[in-house]
């Protein structure tokens, strides 16, 4: 069902640019003001200064297009003379322990959601699209990849890639976050012939990227070269990191929701009318460790939620009761999610926080840092915030392979994929391995 290619990368030259984590940076919807001045000053062609241009309006994206061309007219970017599928290892730490993630780079052809070759898993916000469309119609490069997630129960790709990892890593940095980043263009028939057959007849997730996607299936028209056919153009693709869905290193995160700026709220009322459908107690969890643990021990096998509010001493549980009818919330694939849970019984009945406003970000905010959200709890920034156990990759799988989509922000992988490993150029024709 999926239709990869190798393609040939737009990539930094290392003689010229030193270490390439000094070049390296975040997606742009995770970089801070306070990081974004430090990518800048770690490096004069640091590539945040592409995926997230400096400029008043419009003219930001005109000089990430100036910026991408000279660059690349002076050698300091430069495009790979082979077609490849590009093999992506992170090495990190969290929580204690180690993780290692394994994916490649391909040119995914862009498919519409209702083909279900690729399937969106959470719905997206309306600001973030304009702002990639503009980029990538300036820059006519995407510049940041997306992240797709598929089946491989038998584990042929695994041995495909973890074959091609044996070999000395073209790449090999460590950015300033801990994270280990390891890249290997692979050419061989064996491993591009292998991975394009074993995709054939597999979905593609999108496990972050959203945004980018549905701007590159929109944009591919326009991009379209006049003298090329549709399909058959580098725009009818995008660069996607592709990773098995049973890796062992696929971290996801919970997102916490913070509540803010709702007229006439009542924690107090709040608490009433979540009791018919929540067990609520209090209890003494205040730090982040102690709700962290409390929420994975309680939410084994239930939902759980801990919700904190300004000038309240204890948090607040909230455990589902067994007794409630979910069934206005879609199949149980989807309605026995925590996240849908929240959404579908808390924010919007009780709260009236509806689609629109969830699309807008009023009245919600995230963070995916539960110490944090205690902060601007204790701050009195919020109204209340709900702490919630993350969503689990075979979940996400079941609920999208069903035909459905979750709430925005319901998973956030870590860690993100460093951008500027490769770039993917959207001019002339589509991708195609050389023989």
């Amino acid at each position: 069902m999926a239709d990869i290619s190798p393609f040939a990368g737009l990539r930094y030259a290392t003689e010229r640019v030193g270490d390439l984590a000094s070049v390296l940076c975040p997606p742009y919807d995770v970089i801070g003001d306070e990081e974004r001045r430090e990518l800048e000053a770690r490096h004069p062609d640091n590539v945040v200064r592409l995926e997230l241009p400096r400029g008043a309006d419009d003219a930001r994206y005109t000089t990430a297009a100036r910026l991408l061309g000279s660059w690349t007219a002076e050698g300091i970017l430069r495009p790979d003379a082979r077609e490849a599928f590009y093999l992506y290892e992170q090495q990190f730490g969290h929580g204690g322990q180690r993780y290692t993630r394994r994916g490649f780079f391909a040119a995914v052809r862009l498919e519409p959601f209702e083909r279900r070759v690729v399937l969106p898993h959470e719905k997206t916000l309306s600001a973030p699209k304009e702002d990639r469309k503009r980029l990538l119609q300036a820059t006519r490069t995407q510049i940041s990849p997306v992240f797709g997630l598929y089946r491989d129960g038998a584990g042929a790709a695994r041995a495909i890639i973890d074959e091609a990892a044996e070999a000395a890593a073209a790449i090999d940095a460590t950015t300033a976050d801990g994270v280990r980043h390891r890249l290997w263009p692979m050419t061989s028939a064996v491993a591009l012939d292998g991975l394009r057959v074993l995709l054939a007849d597999r979905q593609i997730l999108i496990a972050d990227g959203h945004h980018r996607y549905e701007t590159m299936l929109g944009l591919a028209p326009e991009l379209r070269p006049l003298d090329v056919a549709a399909g058959a153009a580098a725009s009818d693709y995008a660069m996607m990191f592709l990773a098995r869905a049973e890796d062992p290193g696929l971290l996801v995160l919970p997102t916490h929701r913070l509540v803010k700026d709702l007229t006439d709220f009542s924690f107090d009322g709040l608490l009433a009318a979540a009791a018919p459908a929540f067990d609520i107690t209090q209890g003494e969890e205040t730090s982040a460790d102690a709700i962290e643990a409390r929420l994975a021990g309680d939410g084994a096998n239930r939902v759980v939620f801990a919700v904190r509010a300004p000038g309240r001493k204890q948090t607040f549980w909230f455990a589902l009761k067994p007794i409630l009818d979910l069934s206005a919330l879609g199949p149980p694939a989807l309605r026995n999610l925590d996240v849908t849970v929240l959404h579908g019984v808390i924010l919007g009945p009780l709260l009236r926080i509806d689609a629109e406003a969830l699309a807008k970000q009023s009245f919600l905010t995230y963070t995916h840092d539960t110490a944090e959200a205690l902060a601007r709890v204790d701050r009195g920034e919020v109204q209340a915030a709900f702490f919630m156990n993350p969503t689990k990759v075979e979940q996400v799988l079941a609920a999208c392979e069903a035909g459905f989509v979750l709430p925005q922000k319901s998973t956030y992988f870590l860690p993100k994929l460093a951008t500027g490993l490769v770039m993917y150029r959207l001019d002339g024709a589509a991708p195609r391995p050389r023989r």
